[in-house]
């Protein structure tokens, strides 16, 4: 690799500056280089990582290699000896093997078709350099719904209508590049279950600075096998026990559609650690005609599918509600006697919202849920009035709404307690976080405001899930 003599006209660091420069991206071969010179010592380093531009792209390799001084008769060191050997297949073969391993310990005796999904999700996410995140499909009815995911921000980039075609094929698909090919690719997508009655997908977005070759491939394929068995085994399992239908019942009702992204609305939904698609957080958006829209951000006690059974009913209920005119606080006092119908409901705590574009008000209700903050050109404001207690607490109470005026291109921001919570941490620290970030993000759109307050503000290592709607009070002419 690297070599070279010096002469009497040529000082060391003029040396090393000029042969090292353009190849030690990363500043690691410079200082060893340099030390050689300069204490006469060798040294050497096994399996060092390496950035190199040699096929076209910026490519991740390994190297063992050894630098030792060459000496002058008269003892001086005139230049340094470079042997290097290459060993990128060595380390990722061995990278691989560690990580199928981790993967099929995690999946040992999972002991539901939804735990493979997040034991898998969760295995992955300790090997980001082959596999940068990975979702799991499960086909339910008519489409493919997002199960487990390790993808932190944002949703999957494949398209819904190609993940079913995916799972009917039961053929592997190659996005931005092709299967053995000598450039790396975007994304890989293999079907999962193909000889059970689970019909599933895995997705899994690809080291842009490593080629989709033979061996990349037949890696990712052991990952969606790996996978596929283990869901073979719990699906036995849940059809002994009649659970499959239940799994397949809750997801239906309970996801979250993707970011809404309308104009003048974005949400977003983080899973909480675990990597289950579903929880106990929940929002909706609902259009109440020419002039209104409604927002609803919910939070169950819990989490899983128990928590999402729960969040599916509390929605539904809340829609049919709103859809026939209640207004925010007779909402709540509908959810409060509903409630009370629903194994897991109490406590959970409800922000309800309508917006009227044509009287530029927000109405709104808070059954113990943390208050919207208003996003205003000359700062924020928290919409903190008209709060009672979480749902079902106390049925026979009278909540009362509150009503702001709004100017336009006001924004509203809704949301969990997982955005603000931190553990040990006063709520209120996590309340002027969040007006602080928002405020320095005034004048963004929406989905660009919704994007960037998750980059600022979402925990590490949360445990809990968090959603996030950010809606702005249009022109007459938007929606």
């Amino acid at each position: 690799m690297l070599s070279g003599i010096l002469d009497s006209h040529h000082s060391a660091g003029e040396f090393v500056g000029a042969r090292i420069a353009l190849l030690d991206r990363d500043g690691t071969i410079g200082p060893m280089f340099a030390g050689v010179i300069g204490t006469g010592q060798p040294t050497w380093v096994e399996n060092q990582p390496l950035v190199l531009e040699r096929n076209g792209y910026l490519e991740e390799c390994n190297f063992t290699y050894s630098f030792s001084p060459l000496f002058d008769d008269d003892g001086t060191i005139r230049g340094v000896l470079n042997v290097a050997t290459e060993t990128t297949e060595q380390v990722l073969a061995q990278r691989r093997l560690v990580c199928l391993t981790d993967l099929s310990a995690a999946l040992f005796e999972a002991a539901h078709v939804t735990d493979v999904f997040v034991r898998a999700a969760t295995a992955l996410s300790r090997s980001t350099i082959d596999v940068r995140a990975a979702d799991f499909y499960v086909r339910v009815g008519d489409q493919l719904v997002l199960v487990a995911s390790n993808r932190r921000l944002g949703v999957s980039p494949i398209s819904p209508d190609l993940l079913l075609q995916v799972a009917l094929d039961r053929a592997p698909l190659i996005i931005g590049g092709s299967a053995g090919g000598a450039m790396p690719a975007g994304h890989f997508v293999a079907p999962i279950g193909a000889d059970s009655v689970v019909e599933a997908a895995f997705v899994a977005t690809l080291n842009p600075r490593q080629a989709l070759d033979e061996a990349y491939t037949d890696f990712l394929q052991v990952v969606a096998n790996t996978v596929g068995t283990a869901l073979r085994s719990s699906f036995r399992r849940a059809t002994e026990v009649g659970e499959y239908r239940l799994i397949s019942d809750t997801l239906q009702s309970a996801m979250l559609k993707p970011a809404i992204d309308l104009p003048t609305v974005a949400a977003r939904y983080l899973p909480a650690i675990g990597n289950l698609a579903v929880g106990g957080d929940w929002y909706d958006v609902i259009d109440l005609g020419a002039h209104g829209r409604a927002i609803v951000v919910g939070d169950c006690v819990g989490h899983g599918l128990a928590a999402a059974t729960v969040m599916a009913q509390l929605r539904s209920a809340t829609r049919a509600m709103l859809l026939d005119g209640s207004d925010p606080a007779a909402a709540l006092e509908g959810l409060d006697l509903f409630a009370a119908t629903i194994d897991g409901a109490y406590c959970a705590t409800v922000v309800c919202a309508i917006i009227d574009r044509r009287q530029e008000t927000v109405m709104y209700s808070r059954a113990g849920h943390p208050p919207p903050l208003l996003v205003t050109g000359t700062g924020t404001t928290w919409l903190d009035l008209a709060c009672g207690v979480p749902v079902g607490v106390n049925a026979s109470q009278s909540r009362t709404n509150a009503t702001y005026r709004l100017n336009q291109d006001d924004v509203i921001v809704m949301y969990s307690d997982g955005l603000i919570e931190r553990r040990g941490e006063c709520i209120d620290v996590g309340l002027e976080r969040l007006a602080t970030a928002a405020s320095a993000l005034d004048g963004s759109n929406v989905q660009m405001l919704a994007d960037e307050l998750l980059r600022c503000l979402q925990p590490e290592n949360t445990r809990d899930d968090v959603v996030l709607v950010v809606k702005n009070l249009p022109s007459s002419h938007e929606s």
